[in-house]
């Protein structure tokens, strides 16, 4: 009997593992099937009023060319770096924007506590287990948020859903709006025959001199439609070059970043501006540096972070 139980037990667990393997291969297939050239459309628009006197602002919507590239992979964790592709009347230009780093049972996660700083939060190995966090990084690679969720295989369908997080006002609105100071979000990726669709249940926060209050809830539905070259007028093939002159330099961007947040557990904050200078241009202009072929020392990035950081 003893040995028909551990025979039994051996066998589940073998059982256990081969399910674990098969979602793990499916979860990191719905993350590399975000990968690839895509037509994007924008779409945000406040829903519900929550603050006496507030009105909803108009729909946000917008369009434009994305092309989304595996910037690395190791397995258990897969990074996308996204690159916006526009319309000039000289041609098509290159912008580097926001990145997804998807990490496996990652213990660490970030909060936005308004100021430009973020709170580095841990969790248990039982809160994480099975699931991935997204980090999403700016463009100069600077935190934006980080959360945790887990992937769903239903039928045709993977969705990955995030526990609710927060972040920064949005860059469409941090330069024109001084009214609210953060977001609280649900964040959702489904993939879908056509790409995939990034939907966000968002709350708009007030949070300052001793006040928190919403002032109203906003939908959010970016979707990703494959399309060929041809359809960017050579802004993909001028994207891909682009990324293939940089990709190092932005690397080792991230991986001074990546030492910033897990060398603390204290609260990470920077200054938008120092002396004049802006951490973004002085970022964009050693990439630029990069493009033309110039060796970046990682020392020199970590000087430019360090002297931001506060």
């Amino acid at each position: 009997m003893k040995i028909y139980l551990t025979f039994l037990s051996t066998i589940i667990t073998s059982i256990c593992a081969l399910a674990d393997s098969q979602k793990f291969a499916q979860d990191r297939a719905a993350i590399l099937a975000m990968s690839g050239a895509f037509e994007v459309e924008f779409n945000f628009e406040e829903t519900v009023s929550l603050d006496e006197g507030y009105k909803l602002k108009k729909p946000y919507l917008a369009d434009a060319y994305e092309l989304v590239e595996v910037a690395q992979d190791t397995g258990k964790s897969i990074t996308l770096q996204h690159l916006l592709v526009v319309g000039d009347e000289d041609g098509p230009v290159v912008i580097k924007h926001w990145g997804q780093v998807w990490k496996y049972e990652d213990r660490r996660t970030l909060n936005y506590e308004g100021g430009n700083t973020w709170l580095p939060v841990t969790h248990s190995n039982a809160d994480v287990e099975g699931t991935w966090t997204q980090f999403v990084t700016q463009i100069d690679e600077s935190p934006r948020y980080k959360a945790f969720g887990a992937w769903v295989h239903t039928a045709n369908t993977s969705i990955w859903t995030s526990r609710l997080s927060t972040r920064p006002l949005p860059r469409r609105e941090y330069t024109k709006r001084k009214d609210y100071d953060l977001l609280m979000v649900t964040n959702r990726h489904v993939i879908t025959p056509e790409g995939w669709v990034h939907q966000q249940e968002n709350s708009k926060l007030v949070s300052r001199e001793g006040k928190r209050k919403f002032l109203c809830m906003e939908r959010g539905l970016n979707q990703y439609r494959r399309v060929s070259d041809e359809n960017s007028k050579g802004g993909f093939k001028l994207a891909r070059k682009k990324w293939d002159q940089t990709r190092t330099f932005w690397g080792q961007v991230r991986n001074c970043w990546d030492q910033v947040i897990s060398d603390t557990d204290e609260p990470i904050r920077y200054a938008l501006i120092v002396d004049g200078n802006r951490l973004m241009s002085e970022v964009n202009s050693m990439a630029r540096k990069a493009e033309k072929g110039e060796a970046i020392n990682q020392v020199a990035i970590r000087e430019v972070l360090t002297k931001f950081l506060r």
